[in-house]
């Protein structure tokens, strides 16, 4: 090959290197950590570890996963806030980081202003369960059974989805409703089929395996479509809730200032495993939806959770 000597033989050499080595770190082998705030075995594990061990390869880069469980995400999100921006942390973000930023007083961060969006990931509905043996029927059963006494939700504590979601709920029903937390989703639901708790909000890949063998009953999915995994089960708009919608987001975020040409590879390596094969197939297993976004429109959908869930922590009178 002969040499054009007009490029500097150190751009040769730069743009050499940056072919054949990861094309998220050029000059770097180092190990990429993806940090996941909620504990092992759950559903939110199963979906960032989904896409973990399949970015690691789609990188040629080694990645560990790191479980850092503990105030429904936020312990996680502190952690990798400080983080240096150089691209070597991932975080999975989902809509629980944002209900606890309106939820939970003095977070050492600002969702809005400490995290680079790098890609979306899935939607997912929350679905509204109540235990197998329950009387309640639809939606309509739970509203005129709440005028008569106070009925108890389940929830994974203050700022979770699930309280977010069932004070929503509230809210636009009138009943009244106290709310139960628990360590976790698993014991949520556990508290849900012993009947210590009413009802409860849950994602479906956290309550699909329990509403298919018969241990709780789903009644309505909180988003404005039904979910094909539950083709049968109504949205609460179809119960009488018009415009109801409140799905659950997951997806990555790297810390502020990391730079643009990682996130913009990184995102381009996200949506390329979103668009088919086996992490899609996965996805849509556990009753998510698969969704891809660039790293501008990713953060605008944020934006626009950030300000829906502000107002229904005013609304509802949620703060911690």
């Amino acid at each position: 090959m002969t040499m054009n000597p007009s490029i500097p033989r150190r751009t040769l050499l730069a743009a050499t290197a940056s072919f054949v080595l990861p094309p998220v770190f050029a000059q770097s082998a180092r190990t990429l950590r993806f940090v996941i705030g909620f504990p092992s075995g759950g559903s939110s594990d199963a979906m960032g570890r989904a896409l973990a061990e399949r970015l690691a390869p789609a990188l040629r880069q080694p990645l560990v996963v790191e479980n850092r469980p503990g105030g429904g995400g936020t312990t996680a999100a502190a952690l990798v806030a400080k983080a240096e921006p150089d691209g070597s942390t991932l975080m999975l973000a989902s809509s629980h980081h944002l209900v606890a930023q309106h939820v939970q007083r003095g977070l050492p961060y600002e969702f809005a202003t400490a995290f680079e969006p790098v890609a979306a990931m899935a939607a997912v509905p929350s679905v509204l369960v109540v235990p197998a043996r329950s009387k309640f029927s639809g939606v309509k059963d739970v509203v005129a059974a709440a005028g008569q006494t106070r009925l108890r939700y389940g929830s994974v504590g203050a700022g979770s989805t699930q309280q977010a979601t069932a004070e929503l709920f509230r809210i636009r029903t009138g009943i009244k409703l106290d709310g139960v937390s628990f360590a976790g989703g698993n014991a949520m639901m556990a508290g849900l089929g012993s009947g210590e708790i009413d009802l409860a909000f849950e994602t479906i890949p956290s309550a699909l395996a329990q509403i298919q063998s018969g241990k709780v009953r789903a009644l309505a999915v909180s988003t404005a479509k039904r979910s094909f995994a539950l083709p049968d089960v109504p949205t609460l708009a179809e119960a009488g809730l018009s415009s109801f919608d409140a799905p659950v987001w997951y997806g990555a975020v790297a810390p502020a200032g990391t730079p643009r040409a990682t996130v913009e590879r990184l995102n381009e390596t996200i949506n390329r495993l979103l668009d088919g094969g086996e992490f899609k197939a996965q996805l849509l297993q556990m009753g998510a939806t698969p969704v891809t976004m660039s790293p501008i429109e990713w953060a605008g959908a944020i934006r626009v959770d950030l300000k829906r869930w502000e107002r229904l922590a005013r609304q509802a009178n949620l703060v911690a």
